[in-house]
């Protein structure tokens, strides 16, 4: 699931409907877990896209979060 144009769709670019509404719901869920009510796109677009990884790019992404100062390598800062 992700926002393209202000609307919810699928990994298939299908709207939000009946069979993929509990996607929906479970992002909705992390994103509140973690953030409380200060939801925005861009930590909206961050658990969809962990939610995602496979185990690999997960172990791969923790790694490169516990680098001191590679973020902002990697960001161009």
């Amino acid at each position: 699931m992700r926002i393209i144009n202000g609307k919810w769709q699928d990994d298939n670019e299908q709207p939000v409907d009946n069979f993929n509404v509990s996607e929906l719901l479970e992002i909705g869920e992390n994103v509140k877990k973690m953030y409380g009510e200060d939801i925005t796109y861009s930590r909206i677009n961050l658990v969809s896209a962990i939610k995602s990884l496979t185990p690999k790019q997960e172990d791969d992404l923790a790694y490169i979060l516990s680098q001191d100062g590679l973020m902002a390598k990697l960001a161009g800062y």
